[in-house]
């Protein structure tokens, strides 16, 4: 009766929007009825839909007294005073039981667990994110359930699961894209691309963790704690290639970021970081002085730093102080013997995540067998009538595609031989026209190496145009050994390994960005 009612008012909709009247019953004998009945099925589906998700979701009431105490916490979290964070978290906890208050049993769990995090109590860590995951008011929350895949993931992280740990770091990333904030959703991805790099430095795969801290870092993020910990990633990775140079320059940007944010944190690990790049540079009192800072600051918040206590162990060793570098060696073997009994007791953790998920999708599975009884004959009317659209435009924008491509590659054959012809003439229009049409390339060598000249801009745009060294020197009028010896020069400003090919690198190079859609 209802399917009836909709398709009479939908014909009355189209008889009066023509302004014109006609027989309703006419027109359901008609060749249009059809599409007509599929398009009020999918309407029909529609209201229903939504009046299911409404029926389902829950108003959560505001309470004001446990908010401002989440805040607290919050507050104390930030400063680096987790345990009297975590009292407050558990106050939280207990006051939103006997209320039933989602929002602040989320919360609470996710402070908790977080603190935990630091104490490398990994297992309990864990259980708190299941226990956020299934309150309504983080499921409702795109934030809320980012911030427990992440969680996961960094826990995993920890754990040395790697494998594991970046899977559950990309279901944080498509978490975040539900994040209506651009904003927010950018600097949460970042901080995301940061840990992946992380894992790829830890598995020694160094371009791929160069890639994703400088995608990091190179984004549009607004976010300090972002800006720092990219900076002093690459910082690190530089000093573990043997690039001081390069090591020094995100260095000084890693201390700028690490002053405004002001944290125990930030202000460990940059010690940390800037105490390897002492040692690298053979200035082993400063080093020593860096890794000590770092060390204090890590007890400070019951952190546990048995690779401080290990690099300064080779620090005193290598400053030929045999005493303190035995002291602080057995300091380190002490300090990790702990630190893998905790990391066993904490191998519960994969199970908790994978029993927990294996319920979800059995729950889930079953809430949705109804679901698909349901919609399957709405779904398939709707099919039927998309094909049938479809089809009729199909032919004609295959066409229109085919042309347009057509199009485009002639555009860009065109203007690739413009560009070639311009070099080989040695035309002084051929710079500025090599940067309209490889404007990406441009920005990012200008971007990047911002000491290049004029010259070493048109020779790399030869490079990228795939001359030869000979064709380069004919254009020039210049000698194959002048040619070759600024390559070498280019080589030199790019920082380039010699088993690295420069003319390879050129043609490879280009503008990564993040995604964020």
């Amino acid at each position: 009766m209802v399917l009836l009612v909709s398709i009479v008012e939908f014909v009355q909709f189209l008889s009066d929007f023509n302004g014109q009247k006609f027989n309703v019953f006419r027109f359901m004998n008609r060749r249009f009825f059809l599409p007509t009945l599929f398009l009020a099925v999918f309407l029909c589906g529609i209201n229903f839909a939504h009046a299911e998700f409404k029926f389902f979701k829950t108003e959560i009431p505001v309470n004001e007294e446990i908010d401002s105490l989440i805040d607290v916490a919050n507050d104390f979290y930030q400063n680096d005073e987790f345990d009297i964070a975590l009292e407050y978290y558990q106050t939280i906890i207990s006051k939103s039981e006997k209320l039933n208050y989602s929002k602040g049993l989320t919360k609470g769990y996710l402070g908790s667990s977080g603190v935990y995090f630091i104490q490398n109590k990994l297992d309990v860590s864990t259980s708190f994110l299941i226990k956020a995951k299934a309150q309504i008011y983080a499921q409702q929350n795109p934030e809320e359930m980012f911030q427990i895949a992440f969680r996961e993931g960094l826990n995993l992280h920890t754990l040395g699961l790697y494998e594991e740990a970046i899977k559950k770091y990309k279901e944080s990333i498509s978490v975040s894209n539900k994040i209506a904030d651009p904003e927010e959703k950018l600097n949460k991805q970042v901080g995301v691309y940061i840990n992946i790099g992380d894992i790829y430095q830890l598995e020694n795969k160094k371009d791929s963790a160069l890639y994703y801290y400088k995608t990091a870092y190179h984004s549009t993020t607004t976010d300090f704690q972002n800006k720092f910990t990219s900076s002093v990633s690459i910082s690190d990775l530089y000093i573990e290639n043997g690039k001081l140079d390069s090591a020094e320059k995100y260095l000084e940007l890693a201390e700028f970021y690490s002053k405004k944010l002001d944290s125990d944190y930030s202000n460990a690990l940059f010690n940390q970081i800037n105490g390897k790049y002492y040692n690298a540079s053979g200035d082993m009192d400063n080093a020593i002085a860096s890794y000590k800072k770092s060390l204090l600051l890590n007890e400070k918040m019951s952190r546990p730093t048995p690779i401080l206590l290990k690099l300064l162990s080779e620090a005193y060793q290598k400053n030929g102080e045999e005493n303190l570098a035995n002291a602080y060696l057995k300091r380190y073997v002490e300090a990790n013997d702990s630190l893998n009994t905790l990391r066993k007791e904490n191998l519960k953790v994969p199970i908790l995540l994978a029993n927990t998920e294996n319920a979800n999708k059995i729950e889930k599975a079953e809430s949705n067998t109804q679901l698909v009884v349901m919609s399957f004959g709405g779904i398939l009317l709707l099919i039927l009538l998309m094909i049938y659209l479809y089809a009729r435009k199909q032919h004609k924008k295959t066409l229109n595609r085919k042309n347009e491509n057509l199009q485009l590659k002639k555009k860009l054959n065109n203007a690739f031989e413009e560009v070639a012809e311009l070099a080989a003439q040695n035309s002084p229009n051929f710079l500025s026209r090599f940067i309209e049409v490889y404007p990406e390339f441009y920005h990012q060598l200008t971007s990047d190496y911002p000491n290049l000249t004029t010259a070493d801009l048109k020779l790399c745009a030869l490079m990228k145009l795939d001359f030869s060294t000979k064709e380069i020197a004919e254009i020039s009028f210049s000698s194959l050994r002048t040619v070759q010896n600024r390559k070498y020069k280019l080589r030199k400003k790019f920082n380039l390994e010699t088993e690295e090919n420069l003319n390879q690198w050129i043609q490879n190079l280009h503008v990564q960005s993040l995604v964020t859609a």
